[in-house]
């Protein structure tokens, strides 16, 4: 509980709570004198800093842990041989704090690059199948409890299997990358852009309607349209918005009614955007009351 609590905090808090930890650390061994060793528990908030904090604020609390630990040692009285003992034990104890943080660092860092390959799609850098699975099933939960719609736009590339028989996969590939690209930098920080595989492609507008997720699909469809012709491919671009108002009984559905109303737009001739409100409908609700555009 307390790890997930740091995970969202801002790096001043970060900071804060390790200076504080610190300083809490130094007073008490300040008063329990030399007989106890509180050296296990310096490591502590260097480690908290070292995993969730920058490079800088880690430095900046393995030199306070240093300096408190050798003020503390000072004034509790021990006795030292030589005067320059103690202050080549602060040095000693810095640079293994800072090893420390260093280990700790790059093993957080690569936890974070593996946790981002498991998540995300190879080729385009969008989330995979099974990550964007996950996240609707949170966007359901969240409206069974709070009754908040969201929609989602399952989108196809229309002759995309010509374009690549034709001129190749490289280019095929070039062209999923560059929808992606696009799709990234139209879309809302909140909105979430997946790849489902070969050349269809979801986004999930959280906790927004049918007008506004539709509005930024338009602007995006419209984007996706611009970059294609300049290309004088035959690629366009058909797409089932769908908003679900009550929530869907599982992930699956919620796709495929999606997937479905895509595909009514492929049989109706391509290249459009259909978009519906669900409100848990018994039928399929891409046979009647879709708005084409």
């Amino acid at each position: 509980m307390i790890l997930r609590l740091l995970e969202g905090q801002s790096q001043r808090i970060i900071f804060l709570i390790c200076l504080v930890s610190v300083t809490f650390i130094g007073v008490a061994d300040y008063v329990t004198g030399t007989e106890i060793s509180f050296s296990l528990f310096y490591i502590v908030p260097i480690a908290i800093a070292a995993w969730y904090s920058t490079q800088r604020i880690c430095i900046t609390i393995s030199a306070i842990a240093a300096l408190i630990w050798l003020i503390a040692e000072r004034t509790s009285g021990h006795q030292f041989s030589h005067i320059a003992i103690p202050y080549w034990n602060m040095f000693v104890r810095l640079g293994t704090f800072l090893i420390i943080a260093y280990l700790l660092s790059e093993l957080r860092h690569k936890l974070r690059k593996e946790e981002e390959r498991a998540n995300t799609d190879p080729l385009t850098g969008a989330f995979n199948c099974r990550t964007f699975y996950e996240l609707v099933e949170k966007e359901i939960q969240r409206l069974r409890r709070y009754n908040h719609p969201f929609t989602i736009a399952y989108i196809d590339i229309d002759n995309f299997k010509m374009v690549n028989d034709r001129y190749g996969h490289m280019l095929g590939d070039a062209i999923l990358q560059k929808i992606v690209l696009i799709i990234k930098e139209n879309k809302r920080e909140t909105d979430i852009a997946a790849r489902l595989g070969g050349d269809e492609f979801a986004i999930m507008f959280l906790e927004t309607g049918l007008h506004d997720a539709v509005n930024v699909v338009r602007k995006i469809v419209a984007c996706m349209h611009d970059k294609m012709g300049q290309t004088e491919l035959p690629v366009t671009f058909s797409v089932g918005v769908v908003t679900y108002e009550v929530a869907p009984n599982e992930v699956n559905q919620a796709l495929k009614l999606a997937d479905d109303l895509m595909y009514s737009v492929k049989k109706k001739g391509k290249n459009a955007i259909a978009h519906i409100v669900w409100k848990g409908d018994a039928a399929c609700p891409n046979v009647k009351n879709v708005s084409m555009q």
